[in-house]
């Protein structure tokens, strides 16, 4: 029986039959990958804990007739710090997501992407940048191994540059931020029927609405986001560039700025929105966020 081995980041599991379990891999070597871990659901079961999400792993698998099965697993990392904070778990368990829905279209990426993750799964259980911030620079680097990077400082349909007096909506369709004469002239009424970015995720993804009004402030947190997400920079260096926008001081949740983290939210929340309109499904992982908010 041929084996193979694979570095890989645990993304999720499926009941597999009374006591196994089905296994979701993104690895360096294959990218994204199916396997059986036999046992794993039996109490006292070495493979138990070995699978659960999150966890990197390095996997001895012997070649199935459909499923690859999990021979060996050595645990290389389980990051303890998130299974103690809600928030940056749930972040975490997005990020699985978000490679669950897009893995298999990252062909040639698969090695970067891995490391990718790894370090912003790394960065969300130590680092003491806000969680939000993270989110938001993680979907753009996704993003931009996608080809689906959206444009934010020339409107998407003339091509002039954007400035915070020119700037009118996000248009989910066309990948991007329209100028008020552009909206104006695609839309005829330069405010009609427009949702801000919390309540436009359904609409957006099932085709129903094109675009959501931007603010300046939010297209500023897009645009420092997706810099940072393209260019592989340290993630502290987000945080620093959003606080010169933002505030003079250092911020957190607890500071009670609540305008600062509206403007956070109402940016990815945003983008979440964008990434649901092209995947054509929801994205769950962060649900659980808005219920305990």
């Amino acid at each position: 029986m041929t084996s193979f081995t694979l570095n890989a980041v645990n993304i999720g599991t499926f009941p597999l039959g009374e006591a196994d379990r089905i296994v979701v891999l993104f690895s360096a070597e294959k990218g994204l990958h199916r396997a059986v871990a036999k046992g794993a659901r039996k109490p006292g079961s070495k493979m138990s804990g070995k699978s659960e999400p999150l966890n990197i792993c390095k996997f001895l698998l012997a070649k199935g007739k459909s499923l690859d099965i999990i021979t060996q697993c050595e645990t290389l990392e389980t990051f303890p710090g998130l299974r103690s904070n809600l928030e940056r778990l749930t972040y975490a368990l997005y990020f699985a997501e978000l490679s669950q829905v897009f893995g298999a279209d990252l062909g040639e990426d698969s090695q970067t992407y891995f490391e990718r993750l790894s370090l912003a799964i790394a960065y969300m259980a130590e680092s003491e940048t806000l969680p939000i911030l993270q989110c938001l620079e993680f979907e753009m680097s996704l993003l931009n191994m996608l080809g689906l990077l959206p444009e934010l400082t020339f409107c998407v349909s003339c091509r002039n540059p954007l400035e915070e007096r020119t700037i009118s909506t996000f248009n989910f369709e066309l990948g991007g931020v329209l100028c008020e004469a552009c909206e104006r002239r695609m839309r005829g009424q330069a405010s009609r029927g427009f949702q801000v970015a919390e309540n436009a995720r359904s609409e957006a993804r099932e085709g129903k609405l094109a675009s959501v009004m931007i603010t300046p402030m939010v297209w500023q947190q897009l645009v420092l986001a997706r810099s940072i997400g393209t260019a592989g920079h340290d993630l502290t260096n987000l945080e620093t560039e959003v606080r010169s926008v933002t505030s003079p001081q250092r911020f957190t949740r607890d500071d009670g700025d609540k305008q600062v983290h509206s403007r956070l939210t109402a940016a990815q929340r945003l983008v979440l929105g964008y990434i649901e309109y092209k995947s054509g499904r929801r994205m769950r992982s962060l649900d659980v966020l808005g219920a305990v908010s």
